[in-house]
């Protein structure tokens, strides 16, 4: 029986996210890695660092489309990692098991439907942001649970776009809230492993990838927490009953 719908906590959102983590760093920090930090890596390693004058960029037309496929393969990445890790998250939260290959596994069986999500999510965004920055953050906290929406009620993309946006209405303050944390904590993580790569610049590009390892596993653990908090606080729905779909 689903409990009854209670206020939006950003605490509850908090202590799933880095709960799942702490039991399953293996799998989230691993799968992390392997579908972000290494891809990131083997590209830090073949494209050239970006110049120190961000002005010479523009000049260099190579390195604009460079940058921008760079941001839309990221973004992809990230969103099959969503898809991966709210399987993880919805089993870890009903206490099922965890493992990787069910969570590559369902995301893969997604894949066309998160391509064309990751697509829409792309261009929505970006041009929202080239409008004077701010629509582009209304879009994105409006989407924001898009993935987990596709992924555990089997929705189109632009049914997942629609039913994240219902889910996200009314809490949308609190979700930049917990973005601004996320940025906070992206930035904390990164100065030690920034003072890594000034022994050797060689180290520059390991340290980055370590960095967004590190970013993309609380970032997609956070997405996949806040979707289960919306769907009990709007809906009442359990942590089993969002893992039953998986079983």
């Amino acid at each position: 029986m689903a409990s009854q719908p209670t206020e939006f906590s950003i605490s509850n959102v908090f202590s799933n996210t880095f709960g799942v983590i702490a039991r399953n760093p293996a799998l989230f920090l691993g799968l992390s890695l392997l579908i972000v930090g290494l891809p990131q890596l083997g590209v830090g390693m073949v494209v050239p660092a970006a110049p120190a004058d961000p002005t010479t960029l523009f000049s260099n037309p190579g390195g604009i489309i460079s940058s921008i496929i760079g941001y839309f393969v990221f973004l992809f990445l990230s969103i099959i990692l969503q898809a991966s890790l709210i399987v993880a998250s919805a089993n870890d939260l009903a206490g099922r098991p965890v493992n990787f290959g069910e969570c590559v596994g369902r995301a893969v069986s997604k894949l066309l439907p998160l391509i064309g999500l990751g697509i829409v999510v792309a261009i929505g965004i970006s041009l929202g942001l080239l409008l004077f920055i701010i629509p582009g953050i209304i879009l994105y906290l409006m989407w924001m649970v898009a993935v987990p929406a596709l992924m555990v009620e089997n929705l189109g993309v632009f049914e997942a776009l629609s039913r994240s946006s219902a889910l996200t209405k009314g809490s949308r303050l609190r979700l930049l809230g917990l973005i601004v944390v996320f940025f906070v904590f992206s930035f904390i993580i990164a100065i030690p492993i920034g003072v890594i790569s000034m022994i050797s610049a060689s180290l520059t590009v390991v340290s980055s990838a370590l960095i967004s390892t590190a970013s993309a596993a609380v970032g997609s653990a956070g997405i996949a927490a806040v979707y289960i908090e919306l769907r009990g606080t709007k809906e009442g729905a359990s942590s089993e009953q969002l893992a039953s779909v998986f079983a």
